[in-house]
């Protein structure tokens, strides 16, 4: 994920990085990236290690920075930011411990992604070198959540919207931090984040919970990385449950669409003998109903809405809703098929339920990008 990556050691990193061996005393490090997430837009990521930094500052060399559309920090103070001088230079001044990670929104003009970097290592440092760098593909917009629960603790999704599979998902606080996780293979980092070495494949979704306090002003970015594909979110405190119950709402919707149509068919005697495999369907759905269902009271149970939920939220059931009605036409067409072959008088439904199948995939496909286009908003914090 990191583009430039520097240990200070003494004299040998102030060759690399330009500062004299006062400068560079501390024995730390830094590593940056910059993405573009929308036209006009670069999003920043400046993670500090060891000993304490005091400061950035970045200029394009193909590019103008043009302004700050936002500026955060996890695991330490946000520092003062602005943009002056020629060229247009992001300038951010404060103490940046090590595990902080500053985040900067930047809108630009121009289409280029080469810039250069400086660190500052002591406070009000002017001998900076600056480090030539270049901008990593955009990311990937992932989905997720953050609610708190009433153990004192917290709870994170995050879901992976895409077709890339991660290998390590990361949650990176904003106004609080992790104390410790209780999800397997996951850990608190430095600066009181959250990084979890699991795959996150496509269509699915990493639960993490944790203990630490998270006020109702609490925020965080989510990361999800491989190789060679970088996911990412912003999400503010709201709903801790949204997946558990689009999941939910999925299952109802697909019951429902197998319960009307067996009503239907359940009429012509001369259907009963091949619903049969409906009727699996819908107990065996039924069963998966009730453990979502289970699942989604206890989550509501020790989590606690915010006032403002997660601006996808009620994208996120829709997509739930229009997955299970498009999933239940696909469950109940074959055996319309196998009825309509042998019942004149029912040829029409399996007709009229192919429609309603291409319609329901359509309708799935729009409400998936308004997901997706939502989810890409909230990247951009």
């Amino acid at each position: 994920m990191r583009l430039g990556v520097c240990t200070l050691i003494a004299v040998a990193c102030a060759v690399v990085l330009g500062g004299s061996a006062d400068s560079a005393r501390t024995q730390g490090g830094a590593g940056w990236s910059l993405k573009p997430v929308a036209d006009g837009q670069k999003w920043l990521r400046v993670e500090v290690s060891g000993d304490t930094l005091y400061g950035l500052r970045l200029r394009g060399t193909d590019f103008t920075v043009t302004g700050i559309k936002s500026v955060r920090a996890s695991g330490g103070p946000t520092p003062q930011c602005s943009i002056s001088g020629s060229p247009a230079t992001l300038v951010c001044d404060g103490e940046l411990p090590g595990g902080i990670s500053v985040f900067a929104q930047l809108t630009t003009s121009g289409s280029g992604g080469a810039y250069d970097i400086a660190l500052l290592f002591q406070p009000g440092d002017t001998d900076l070198f600056y480090i030539p760098s270049n901008q990593q593909p955009p990311p990937a917009p992932l989905g997720g959540s953050l609610g708190r629960t009433q153990n004192g603790g917290g709870r994170v999704t995050i879901s992976n919207r895409g077709t890339a599979s991660f290998q390590q998902v990361e949650v990176a606080p904003i106004g609080f931090r992790a104390d410790g996780v209780a999800t397997a293979d996951c850990g608190v980092t430095e600066g009181g984040g959250i990084a979890c070495q699991r795959p996150l494949g496509p269509g699915k979704t990493a639960v993490v919970r944790f203990s630490g306090a998270v006020p109702d002003s609490s925020s965080a970015y989510l990361l999800a990385t491989s190789a060679g594909d970088t996911g990412l979110a912003y999400v503010p405190y709201g709903d801790p449950c949204p997946d558990s119950a689009a999941s939910s709402t999925r299952l109802r919707s697909e019951a429902a669409i197998v319960r009307a149509h067996l009503a239907v068919l359940s009429h012509t005697l001369a259907a009963r003998p091949f619903l049969a495999p409906l009727r699996r369907k819908l107990a065996a759905l039924e069963k998966q109903i009730a453990a979502a269902e289970h699942g989604l009271l206890r989550c509501e149970q020790t989590g606690r809405k915010g006032a403002a939920a997660s601006a996808c939220d009620a994208k996120m059931l829709s997509v739930g809703n229009a997955s299970g009605r498009e999933a239940g036409l696909r469950d109940v067409l074959p055996t319309e098929r196998r009825v309509a072959a042998k019942v004149k008088a029912l040829r029409s439904l399996a007709a009229s339920t192919q429609k309603k199948l291409a319609a329901a995939k359509a309708k799935l496909k729009r409400v998936t990008e308004a997901l997706l286009a939502c989810d890409a908003a909230l990247a951009q914090g």
